[in-house]
């Protein structure tokens, strides 16, 4: 389960997957961030032999949904490789010049920075 924005965006992402792929294993990207590194997700699932499938936690709520100019398409189950140029995606440039608030995460922090149980 690469992460593609922690193991150096696409090409990082290849290389894993065709290390992957090398010993006979499926790849699953990991992906909670954003529609953005969803785009370029789905632009390595397109493009590597042993994808399985794509981590997708949806994005049809505020203010993720709000980012594109057009929102990646999901289809009867199955997100579509967009075909512009780059990532396929066209930023919302008014949605981002208006942050959002920061969320307050509850998750008690111990005093080494682990993440503690409740």
């Amino acid at each position: 389960r690469p992460d593609l924005c922690l193991c150096g965006g696409l090409s990082g992402c290849k290389k894993v997957a065709a290390m992957a792929e090398a010993k006979h294993v499926k790849v699953i990207p990991h992906n909670p961030l954003s529609p953005v590194s969803t785009a370029a997700c789905v632009q390595l699932d397109a493009c590597i032999p042993n994808f399985a499938l794509q981590e997708y936690t949806g994005e049809s709520d505020p203010p993720k949904s709000e980012l594109l100019v057009k929102p990646l398409e999901l289809k009867d189950g199955y997100l579509t490789v967009p075909d512009g140029p780059g990532l396929g995606i066209e930023l919302n440039e008014v949605a981002l010049a208006t942050p959002e608030s920061p969320k307050i995460l509850d998750t008690p922090i111990g005093f080494d920075g682990s993440v503690q149980d409740r």
